[in-house]
């Protein structure tokens, strides 16, 4: 059995790419959440490694589909994800992304797929935090003068307003 796991950083985000993708890929059942990488506790992951225990334990084989290895995690939390899965006998397939295809949670690539993902969420951090700790940039001086702020307007009947 193929079950998917779907997830956005936020609220704001769609879901729809990574659900279509898993629907292509076979999945008939997609468990979707929006909720940051940086969250302990994902229920949807959780649903979703629940069940494939449960269909597990009859013997049946069964894969965790996900649109890219982004959406599980980073670094302790996908090494932590993958022993998991291992423990599990749960397969691991992901569509679409640099490591497209069906993987051994066990395997070479996964670890080193979980310390990469580590180090670069540790670059993202740090390549973030150096652009906005820079002072902004000074204004440029405007040849032209700023627009006014008010307009002057005056009714009176000496400017030509129509007298009764």
């Amino acid at each position: 059995m193929r079950i998917g796991y779907a997830r956005a950083l936020t609220v704001r985000q769609s879901l729809d790419t990574q659900t279509d993708s898993l629907r292509a890929s076979g999945v008939t059942q997609v468990f979707a959440e929006k909720i940051s990488t940086r969250a302990v506790a994902r229920p949807e992951l959780e649903r979703a490694m629940a069940l494939a225990r449960e269909i597990g334990v009859s013997g049946a084989a069964v894969t965790l589909v996900v649109h890219e290895h982004k959406r599980l995690g980073r670094g302790i939390e996908l090494a932590a994800l993958a022993g998991q899965l291992r423990a599990a006998g749960i397969g691991l397939e992901l569509p679409t992304g640099k490591l497209q295809g069906a993987h051994d949670p066990s395997g070479v690539v996964f670890t080193v797929l979980a310390a990469l993902s580590g180090m670069e969420r540790e670059y993202i951090r740090d390549h973030t935090w150096r652009a906005t700790s820079r002072p902004a940039p000074a204004a440029r001086p405007s040849a032209a003068p700023p627009p006014p702020t008010t307009m002057p307007c005056s009714l009176s009947p000496s400017n030509g307003a129509a007298r009764s």
